[in-house]
């Protein structure tokens, strides 16, 4: 869940990005984990939903933990869902999984981060680290087959 103020407006390729609606010092604090913001869903659930909703999904939520493959995915109902990544972000994530800004970030400029804290398959920019980190336990693992 977002605890700063921020806007939603057009990026650089032609998306949606979030901005930074303040100043915001190195090392501020930007989001922490909410279980009602912050919702992760689960293939079954995923599976009973509409598809519109699916389509949501498909776009705007991530595996919560790659490395498990339980097929839970994790779905921001906040703006945080429309921060994109980038391989040199202005934020990152601590060992509680809480995202903070890594140097000051001025009114107006984009927050993003790097995708690969929370997500293992980025083939599609092929300039990343194989890096990762798992924030989120388990609820129960998937159906196979």
């Amino acid at each position: 869940m977002l605890i700063v103020e921020t806007i939603l407006k057009p990026d650089q390729f032609g998306g949606i990005g979030l901005f930074s609606a303040t100043r915001l010092p190195k090392g501020a604090l930007l989001w922490i984990h909410n279980p009602i913001v912050d919702i992760a869903v689960t293939r079954e659930q995923y599976e009973a939903l509409a598809p519109t909703f699916q389509a949501l999904l498909d776009k705007h939520a991530y595996p919560r933990d790659h490395k498990v493959n339980d097929g839970v995915v994790e779905y921001n109902a906040d703006n945080a869902r429309f921060m994109n990544h980038s391989s040199h972000p202005n934020t990152y994530q601590d060992y509680h999984c809480r995202i903070f800004t890594a140097r000051d970030v001025q009114p107006g400029e984009e927050l993003t981060c790097d995708y690969l804290s929370f997500e293992g398959d980025l083939s599609w920019n092929k300039e990343l680290l194989p890096i990762s980190s798992s924030c989120f336990p388990s609820l129960e693992p998937a159906r196979t087959g």
